[in-house]
């Protein structure tokens, strides 16, 4: 072999080739503002989750289910990350959790022409509340009989109801109402008033199943893109983006 043949030879093994960035499956369900399929980068949370692990290296994959499925696929190891969930002692025995990357404020809306305040638990005795299902609100207002709860599928139905007088009340994630009251409550929109007092806050999320060995890895590679875009100001202008 000659010397320009061993030349060659020795360019093409330096070469080297683009390290690929690691898949990762989000699975969510629909839950606008955060997670929407009709919002640019399916909504904020999902544009923080991306951002994240694209950050941390992962091309992140979304699949947007139902919460009962998304929820459920996501502690059997379907998927390997839930991608907007909340904090429950059940669900701490099957999933893993990274450090938290919004906070929800669960706020009380009320009709404008309604004098109705909330300072404790004790102000909604005989109140009647539109509730969501499937959400994890406060233990203690859930489990108070003599509040009366409304359970609907989405929230308009719940602020038409406020509107209409059939509610005293509504109870929503803060973003999730000042999204339904803008496009889809138009000129109703100024009937509302978010009472003072939030009900509770929650810390959202991304949680992975503990049955994965991969899940501990995964958690930690979030938790440092996380701080990185937070460091150096991605994040605040992600959520700048999303306000209503």
């Amino acid at each position: 072999m000659n010397k320009i043949k061993i030349i060659i030879l020795l360019l093409c093994s330096c070469v080297v080739l683009p390290v690929q960035a690691q898949k990762v499956s989000l699975v969510v369900n629909t839950w606008p503002p955060y997670v929407d399929a009709a919002l640019p980068d399916d909504g904020l949370a999902m544009k923080i989750v991306k951002t994240a692990f694209k950050r941390a290296g992962y091309t992140p994959k979304v699949r947007i289910e139902k919460w009962e499925k998304a929820l459920e696929g996501s502690e059997l190891g379907v998927y390997d990350i839930v991608g907007a969930v909340w904090k429950t002692k059940a669900r701490q025995k099957k999933l893993l959790y990274s450090n938290s990357y919004l906070t929800n404020n669960i706020v009380l809306i009320a009709h404008t022409d309604s004098n109705i305040e909330f300072n404790s638990l004790n102000d909604l005795q005989g109140a009647i509340v539109g509730v969501l299902k499937d959400y994890e609100y406060d233990d203690k207002f859930m489990k108070d009989p003599k509040i009366l709860k409304f359970q609907a599928n989405r929230l308009t139905q719940n602020l038409i109801a406020v509107q209409q007088g059939k509610l005293d009340l509504a109870v929503a994630d803060r973003r999730l109402a000042l999204y339904e009251l803008k496009h889809f409550m138009g000129n109703n929109r100024s009937k509302f008033r978010f009472l003072a007092k939030p009900l509770s806050s929650r810390k959202l999320y991304i949680a992975a199943p503990i049955q994965n060995a991969e899940s501990k890895t995964l958690i930690a590679k979030f938790n440092q893109g996380l701080a990185a875009i937070k460091k150096d100001g991605t994040y605040q202008k992600i959520l700048d983006e999303y306000t209503f």
